[in-house]
């Protein structure tokens, strides 16, 4: 029978554990077939035979023998790694060959166990640990699931869930080992729509800038000003082949395509910026450095950013959010803006060819291209949040990505915080 939407009674986990289902972890989708996004690690799971047969094999007749390994797992399983890689599986978060929520309407059963194996991997102790093991800005186990939860419920509709799930969540309260968070401090958000898994708290958040707050972004006067070196640069290398142009994001949508050209990444300049856009390298290593904020701590290696994003006629790419509220998306249009929409915090915006919208990526969003004439280009600077202080860091020792300059915790060590809470 059928095993979609329903648990394995004792019979048929007696019968799943008979067959001697491949549990033995092996990788299905590997770095060398090009089958995967995720750079830092292997996709390596349990019931490989049975999914490989469904998945790559396409036979159909293993569906259900792959559901129900999976769920045998799901049943018995206990370990941290397996279960993160079962919910990276289910949930598309490292692989870009299948696509199990993009295929909703036959494949539904794996995914709503994809949320069960996530919510499974949120409560287990490995995870769970983080809010003793990890400060406040670095990216805790807790948090990052619980975003991508949310975020699966809200691009499937089910408002209500994940409404349900966010309300459970400002209710938590963690009383650790070192640590001890009251309600709404563990899961910081302020509303469904912001959801990012590092969060700096007090800083004020708008998801889009208006053109009163330029002042505030120098880069932003510096790219309306180069835009014709920059339009004259970008159509060359495409047209020339002239930079390395990889996917981007490529987990976020099935049809059409997303890709990039990396200009600035990790603090450092890539090899196209200075030979395939040299003018436009010459100004962004001119502005960037000019800002207080861009010397502070980082909270990812997303904080500051430069590169080119194409997104093909035909492309619809899902609902996502940013890793941190401390960083703002500063787009220039170049062209193809036509037709192209981006929605922030359930508003719509375009794109104008030669000029900047700055929007805060932490909020929910998306881009299509579905109306669009040609493909839309546009260059992203990610910025660090202008109104970023190194009081925003208080409490923390390091973020995600870097350490906080010792200078600034010894002016913070004798800080006594509320509630016997050690978090510095």
């Amino acid at each position: 029978m059928p095993l979609s939407g329903v648990g394995l009674s004792p019979s048929m986990l007696k019968s799943a554990k008979d067959k001697l289902f491949d549990l033995e972890p092996k990788a299905m989708f590997t770095h060398e077939d090009k089958e995967l996004h995720c750079m830092d690690r292997e996709l390596v799971h349990p019931c490989t035979t049975e999914l490989k047969m469904y998945l790559k094999e396409k036979q159909l007749d293993f569906k259900d023998e792959a559901y129900q390994c999976a769920q045998f797992v799901y049943q018995t399983n206990t370990d941290f790694q397996v279960i993160k890689n079962m919910t990276h599986l289910l949930l598309d978060l490292d692989t870009s060959v299948h696509f199990f929520d993009k295929n909703l309407k036959e494949e539904h059963e794996f995914f709503e166990l994809g949320l069960k194996f996530g919510r499974k991997l949120m409560d287990h102790t490995e995870c769970m640990s983080e809010f003793d093991t990890k400060d406040e800005l670095e990216c805790r186990c807790p948090s990052l699931y619980a975003k991508i939860i949310l975020l699966k419920l809200k691009n499937m509709g089910l408002w209500d869930k994940a409404q349900e799930m966010f309300d459970e969540l400002k209710r938590f309260e963690w009383n650790g080992v070192t640590k001890h968070y009251p309600p709404g401090r563990a899961f910081p958000w302020n509303n469904l729509m912001q959801t990012p898994q590092m969060w700096f708290p007090n800083l004020a958040s708008k998801p889009v800038w208006d053109t009163m707050y330029r002042d505030e972004f120098p880069i932003w006067k510096a790219l309306e000003e180069s835009y014709p070196d920059i339009r004259a640069e970008t159509e060359a290398a495409f047209a020339n082949n002239t930079a390395q142009v990889d996917d981007a994001y490529r987990f976020l949508f099935k049809e059409g395509n997303w890709d990039q050209i990396l200009l600035y990444h990790g603090r450092n300049y890539t090899e196209a910026c200075d030979k395939a856009f040299p003018k436009t390298c010459k100004m962004l290593k001119e502005v960037l450095p000019k800002r207080p904020q861009h010397h502070y701590p980082w909270a990812s290696n997303q904080n500051e950013q430069a590169l080119i994003l194409r997104l093909k006629v035909g492309s619809d790419v899902e609902t996502h959010c940013g890793p941190s509220n401390s960083i703002i998306n500063v787009h220039l249009g170049i062209k193809g803006t036509k037709g192209a929409e981006l929605m922030v915090n359930n508003k719509t915006y375009g794109w104008e060819a030669g000029k900047v919208i700055a929007w805060d990526g932490s909020f929910d969003h998306y881009v299509h291209c579905k109306e669009c004439v040609e493909d839309r280009i546009v260059l992203m600077v990610r910025y660090q949040h202008p109104w970023l202080t190194p009081d925003h860091y208080k409490g923390s020792r390091r973020t995600h990505f870097e350490d906080i300059p010792q200078a600034w915790l010894d002016n913070w060590e004798s800080e006594v915080v509320g509630n016997g809470e050690i978090v510095a």
